[in-house]
Order: C-alpha cells, then sequence, then structure tokens
C-alpha cells in the first residue's frame, strides 16, 4: 500500500500595539494540498485576518470565571474537544486502563446535545488521510452520539488488546516510531 500526503500551510502574524499594551494575532490556515491551496487563501486575507484578531485583542476584557453557558464555535471548537476528551477516546490511553472512559461504551458521557466525531476522510482537510499508518483505510468514526460513548479511536495493536477493530487511527511520528492510535479531523456535530 502506498499513501502520498500533502500539506500546505501559511501562518501569519500580526501585532496591534497602544499605549504599551501590545497584542498579537494569528491566522495559519492550511489543506491537504499543494500549491493548488493559495488559489483558496491569499496572503492578504490571512493577514487581514491576523490583524482583526490582534486589534480584537488589544481591546480584549478579562475573561469573567465561573460556571456559566458556552457555545462551542467550529474551528477552535474542535480543539477544545481534542485536548478535553479526543486523546482520552484513543486507544492508547483506553487499552491499558489510563482513560477515564475506558469500559464505558453505550454509556453517557456528556450533554444529549454532543455528537463528536472524528473523520479521516474529509476532502483536503488538514488531518485527513487515504490510509492511516498501519494501511487501514480511513473512517468517519461517530465518537459521542447525543452524548453517548459509541466508539474510539483504534490502532491494530491496541484493538487486539480490546478485541476491537482499527477504525483507521493509527500514526507514528516516523518509521522510527511504532504505531499508536491518533485522532484525524476531530469536531463536534452542528446542534443545539
Amino acid at each position: 500500500i502506498k499513501d502520498v500526503r500533502v500539506r500546505t500551510r501559511m501562518m501569519v502574524t500580526a501585532f496591534a500595539e497602544e499605549n504599551g499594551n501590545l497584542q498579537s494575532g494569528a491566522d495559519r490556515p492550511g489543506a491537504g494540498m499543494g500549491l493548488e491551496f493559495y488559489r483558496t487563501v491569499t496572503p492578504e486575507e490571512t493577514g487581514r485576518e491576523a490583524a482583526r484578531v490582534a486589534l480584537v485583542n488589544l481591546s480584549a476584557k478579562d475573561c469573567p470565571s465561573g460556571r456559566m453557558p458556552v457555545i462551542i464555535d467550529n474551528g477552535f471548537g474542535g480543539v477544545i474537544f481534542h485536548e478535553a476528551c479526543g486523546h482520552s477516546l484513543e486507544a492508547t490511553a483506553v487499552a491499558y486502563g489510563r482513560s477515564q472512559f475506558t469500559g464505558m461504551l453505550g454509556q453517557q458521557i456528556a450533554n444529549e446535545k454532543v455528537t463528536a466525531i472524528d473523520d479521516g476522510t474529509i476532502p483536503n482537510a488538514w488531518g485527513s488521510i487515504n490510509i492511516d499508518d498501519e494501511g487501514t483505510p480511513a473512517q468517519k468514526n461517530v465518537l459521542i452520539e447525543n452524548g453517548i460513548l459509541k466508539s474510539y479511536m483504534i490502532d491494530k495493536f491496541n484493538g487486539r488488546r480490546m478485541g476491537m477493530a482499527s477504525t483507521g487511527n493509527a500514526r507514528r511520528q516516523s518509521y522510527a516510531y511504532v504505531p499508536t492510535s491518533r485522532m484525524t479531523n476531530t469536531y463536534i456535530a452542528p446542534g443545539t
């Protein structure tokens, strides 16, 4: 099995200063494509967005603390999910009982409004792959559906420990490392 992965990313950081208050803003668009990526986004648009964020940060007030409802926006909301519980849904943690979600398939682990997905098949997305690093085809994995834990992200080795099939989530840093389970494109489905 052979796979070619081409990724292109542009990174722009802008700074804004007022009365000694220096703030930064950044925009880092990227895609699983070559130089044709620059037909979908321009340096000017990216620079404007970075500058907009820097200006917003310049006038931003401190965030309130405490318990409150939140709205998770597209984009960075996936990163929040990724860090908050995505790693705990990887078989690397689950197979060894190092995850709070070990043995919880079929149980409610989130609010019923939450459906979380890991999908390696989204065309040109940064985390998309044709096959994972063990040769398993990428797939769309519904991890949490309406708050119920439906699946983990599984590589072959840890899948054997768990008695479950690979979900196309094996990845390795390089050929010097063994594959382990990792996310592809992780996001929370639209909803209320």
